[in-house]
């Protein structure tokens, strides 16, 4: 699963329209036409159209050219998210579970500079995809003032196509699809916007020859699939995967397998899979409603990217193992307890999680038949609670050891510098399970960290203890250094290794110190979980 606490958009899009209202403005040139942004403490863009609306006879086709225009477009407030299903797991503020938000009128990209940036500052770049577990979020949810003004970089983010607007393979689609198959729409949206930042970003500040694609959980997992996509070739030079089960339990899915399999997801939409005009008359609220049965609802992403295309020739572990991947400086990192965010996910009518649910959410994680071989690994004796034994668990299955497995496979042909988040009482306002000790360091809680702006519904990096900001500076500083240069160390420092197989080194960052660690895959149980080799 990549869920990620997005939609927080709600909030921030009204905090930013507020103050775009109040700065000073400028006017960038870009090939669609002159864009209006708005000057603070830094320069700022939001809105912008990469592609056409993927709405009508665009519907779940390529991203088609983005409209231009000559009179200055105002791009001081986001435009529309994409539509998504408010998930309980993540609540958004006067939001209710299930709500439908967005528009499909939603491929819109937003830029943060540095004051003063012109077409001559040449800055380095960075590209943020955001996570949601390919049905949430939106790139206005992430304020990136901070990072590209204190960094001196210039922040791009975006929205992609989510759930089966963004994800849907079809036998009906495939024949009118380029290549032949239909799906990874989203990740289509992706390199569109990579494209647009190749095109345009010299006019905001930015250099095209210096681009780094970062993600977080979905979103990590596209950087992990734009690494592994021939068509994403020169895009980027650099990426940062953050928490991104590239190559977790259930994420291997072939396009074909897919494309059978949603078959009986057009027949529940109430159209026959072939009548392609029906589907794309669908009100928005049935097709991300309408779900596909059938699959293990703890490990398997039923939207997200599919293999065996020209897009993704190979599945992830695949394509690295084999050395066939866009060969670029990689930094790649997990949260130590990511794991704790989903307890609820074992138990979603919010009660403790019992030994029941505890040995049947093992099940639906690795199969039945490994079950056992799990349970023994992490008796809830332990922990003390079957709801800290489980979320033990699915962080080491899901998260901490398919990084390794990430890490050994890329760093035979790049450099790679791997590392672990690691607050034990990050900062966050979302309220712990009361059968665990605490969140720790959650899935997403080192984001509010890298960003160092409030990320709303989730933490506020107002809240810093005073290590806490220490920790902040250092993990947002690593991220920034190597943007700007490909290495997280410092000017002149080499205390950060590139990782090394032998010795399974990760740069661990807690608030009292930032150091190397090779106990990462003791602590994890990685021995046991590689070779389980759960697909």
């Amino acid at each position: 699963m990549n869920f990620s606490p997005g939609l927080r958009h709600v909030l921030i899009a009204a905090s930013l329209t507020l103050s775009a209202a109040s700065a000073q403005t400028v006017t960038v040139p870009t090939d669609q036409g002159p864009v209006i942004g708005s000057v603070g403490t830094f320069q700022q863009f939001m809105g912008i159209p990469y592609a056409a609306p993927p709405t009508g006879a665009n519907r779940w086709k390529a991203p088609q050219p983005a409209p231009t225009w000559t009179t200055p477009r105002d791009a001081r407030t986001p435009g529309n998210i994409c539509p998504q299903v408010v998930i309980a797991l993540f609540p958004v503020p006067g939001r209710t579970p299930g709500e439908i938000l967005g528009n499909e009128d939603c491929l819109f990209l937003n830029v943060y500079a540095p004051k003063g940036s012109t077409a001559a500052s040449k800055r380095p770049v960075m590209v943020w995809l955001h996570g949601g577990s390919f049905v949430a979020g939106a790139g206005s949810s992430y304020d990136a003032s901070v990072l590209a003004q204190k960094n001196d970089i210039v922040v791009v983010t975006l929205n992609y196509r989510l759930g089966a607007l963004g994800f849907l393979a079809l036998p009906a689609l495939d024949a009118e699809a380029q290549g032949g198959a239909s799906g990874n729409y989203g990740l289509l949206d992706q390199q569109a916007a990579l494209k647009w930042v190749q095109r345009n970003i010299v006019a905001f500040g930015g250099d095209p020859a210096h681009v780094t694609v970062a993600g977080e959980s979905a979103g990590g997992m596209s950087v992990c699939a734009q690494l592994a996509s021939p068509q994403a070739a020169g895009l980027f030079q650099q990426a940062i995967i953050q928490s991104g089960l590239c190559t977790s339990p259930g994420n291997a899915v072939l396009q074909k397998d897919a494309a059978a399999r949603n078959v009986k997801y057009a027949d529940k939409l109430g159209c026959r899979s072939d009548d392609l005009a029906c589907l794309r008359r669908a009100d928005v609220a049935s097709v991300l409603t309408t779900k596909v049965p059938g699959l293990r609802p703890i490990s398997n992403l039923v939207w997200s990217p599919t293999y065996g295309t020209p897009l993704l020739p190979l599945p992830l572990h695949d394509a690295f193992a084999q050395g066939k991947f866009n060969r670029v400086p990689v930094m790649a990192g997990t949260n130590h307890d990511e794991g704790r965010l989903f307890v609820p996910v074992a138990s979603p009518d919010g009660s403790p999680v019992s030994l029941v649910k505890y040995w049947a959410s093992a099940g639906l994680l690795v199969g039945t038949p490994r079950a056992q071989r799990v349970l023994l690994q992490y008796p809830f004796r332990r922990y003390g609670t079957p709801a800290l034994a489980f979320a033990t668990m699915f962080t080491d299955g899901v998260f901490s050891c398919p990084a390794i497995r990430v890490d050994n496979a890329l760093s035979k042909y790049v450099p790679l510098y791997a590392y672990e988040f690691n607050d034990p009482q990050a900062v966050s306002v979302i309220k712990s399970p009361s059968d665990l000790p605490g969140l720790g360091s959650y899935h997403s809680s080192s984001l509010v960290y890298a960003f160092q702006t409030p990320l709303a519904g989730v933490a506020d990096s107002g809240a810093f203890s005073p290590a806490q900001r220490a920790l902040s500076d250092a993990f947002s500083g690593a991220w920034a250094n190597f943007v700007k240069t490909g290495t997280p160390n410092a000017s002149g420092a080499t205390t950060w290794q590139v990782f090394d197989p032998a010795h399974a080194n990760v740069q661990v960052f807690t608030p009292t110190s930032v150091r190397e660690s090779t106990n990462f895959t003791t602590d994890h149980k990685c021995a046991f979980w590689l070779a389980l080799d759960v697909k």
